[in-house]
């Protein structure tokens, strides 16, 4: 039976259709061309259209109130769709991201506790004096790739606060094999028919290698968890020893549930730390505010957790970033049964691509929507913002499990930055923007200059720390 919102009397109004090619629809425009076509199909037709692929019909959806009843009030109406599960399934299994239905819903009673902001707020440290010693490596005028950097800072942080364990002396690997999959994953997002893992490529024989070396790593790491029978109080001894009454997790879930977190927790907070330092970088006006708002609050020593609620305009900047440049730019919902929404009908099996990135560009909520304007995120601003109209971690049921874990390491890595050093981009370069899983610069990366504001903000101890490693 289908679900309606208004009454069965009322008409239907047309969503417009991308026609595209005569066989095969809008599939390989969107595939070309992922974020030019999504946002230029929004500007075309308005905040709904559809196109049909190869499996049936897409529906990209901008429209608040349609986001919402996705995302909220029909959340139990909707799925991840089947597509996206076989994609994910190689790489992540049954985890948290991919996974859906009964068992996605133990899982995460399973794993939420482990997002209690205690625990959470525990890592805060590590974050600081993590994204310290990245600092301290640096020389003046040396160029870097800001968007290499930012990963591996947020690989070992990831590593430290999921495992207790610091990867410093052999990120490289790691760092290899999380390339590895995810050119793997992006392979398996753009081609629809994916090369099966038995296939002989070279690249299906790095993707097989990767995922053995990240299950090696894993499976010792858990082993070792279970033979001290000690909660560290790092994510990983939650999962390890969390129980209901169905007892814990089997050794495949434990896998799948680390490997998503490894894989989601540092990739796209990368990015979006990628995407606020270029934003920053253009906008010398919105930096120098937010450096005189962190000089005036924290001075040279390490920001804590405790300083954020006095760092209001930080948090305005990321929000902006957010809007404007989300890593996360699209993510996909499956109609379980036919549905009507806001005057619209749905049909049962359409995918429903809500794409962050178009929302934020949407005129009638955001004014100057290209404009990067921090000053934006007032309370009053906030409140009168239809639900549906900012989604960067999604919404209802399927937020996202670490977005507070996320604002808060975004915003003592990106604080600490300000404090410390110049935010800049390489002077005439313009990074490019690759729409792949997460919205990335593309392998020319985020090319900077490193300068320091201050000697004196680099204190003394930042040096016996870099002496350390």
């Amino acid at each position: 039976m289908p679900l309606t919102d208004p009454p069965r009397t009322a008409p239907t109004r047309p969503i417009p259709s991308h026609t595209g090619h005569w066989l095969w629809g809008g599939t390989f425009d969107f595939q070309n061309r992922p974020a030019e076509f999504v946002l230029e199909g929004h500007e075309r037709y308005g905040d709904i259209f559809k196109t049909r692929v190869v499996y049936g019909h897409s529906y990209f959806i901008r429209d608040p109130e349609i986001v919402n009843a996705v995302n909220v009030t029909h959340a139990k109406h909707v799925s991840k769709p089947k597509i996206v599960k076989q994609m994910w399934k190689p790489f992540l299994g049954n985890g948290l991201v991919p996974n859906d239905g009964e068992s996605w819903k133990r899982q995460h009673k399973l794993i939420m506790p482990a997002f209690h902001k205690l625990r959470i707020d525990a890592y805060a440290p590590t974050m600081a004096e993590y994204t310290r010693e990245m600092v301290c490596g640096w020389k003046e005028g040396e160029q870097r790739d800001f968007r290499k950097e930012v990963i591996d800072l947020a690989l070992r942080i990831v590593a430290k606060t999921l495992f207790d364990t610091d990867v410093a002396g052999h990120s490289q690997t790691i760092n290899d094999a999380m390339i590895d999959i995810s050119e793997a994953l992006i392979d398996h997002a753009q081609t629809p028919i994916p090369t099966p893992r038995w296939w002989p490529s070279e690249r299906n024989r790095r993707m097989v290698r990767a995922l053995d070396a990240m299950d090696d790593v894993i499976a010792r790491l858990v082993a070792a968890r279970r033979k001290e029978k000690k909660d560290r109080g790092d994510l990983m001894s939650h999962i390890v020893f969390a129980t209901d009454e169905q007892g814990g997790m089997s050794e495949k879930q434990m896998r799948d549930e680390l490997m998503t977190l490894i894989f989601a927790g540092h990739e796209t907070t990368a990015h979006t730390l990628t995407w606020a330092w270029y934003l920053l970088a253009k906008n010398r006006d919105k930096l120098r505010k937010a450096q005189q708002e962190i000089d005036e609050k924290v001075g040279g020593r390490p920001i804590g957790v405790d300083d954020l609620r006095g760092l209001p305009y930080l948090e305005m900047c990321l929000k902006e970033s957010l809007r404007r440049l989300p890593a996360v730019w699209i993510y996909a919902r499956e109609a379980k049964t036919e549905l009507h929404v806001a005057g619209y009908r749905i049909p049962k099996g359409a995918i429903l691509a809500v794409s962050p990135l178009a929302i934020g560009r949407n005129e009638k909520y955001y004014d100057n929507p290209l404009e990067f304007r921090p000053e934006r995120w007032t309370r009053d601003f906030e409140r009168q913002l239809p639900r549906g109209a900012y989604v960067p971690f999604a919404a209802g049921p399927r937020v996202c499990l670490g977005k507070q874990f996320a604002m808060m390491e975004m915003r003592i890595v990106l604080g600490t930055l300000i404090q410390n050093v110049d935010i800049n981009v390489l002077e005439g370069f313009e990074p490019d923007l690759l729409a792949e899983l997460s919205l990335n610069p593309g392998e020319r990366g985020m090319q900077m200059k490193v300068h320091f504001r201050n000697r004196i903000n680099q204190p003394a101890e930042i040096t016996t720390l870099l002496a350390k490693r």
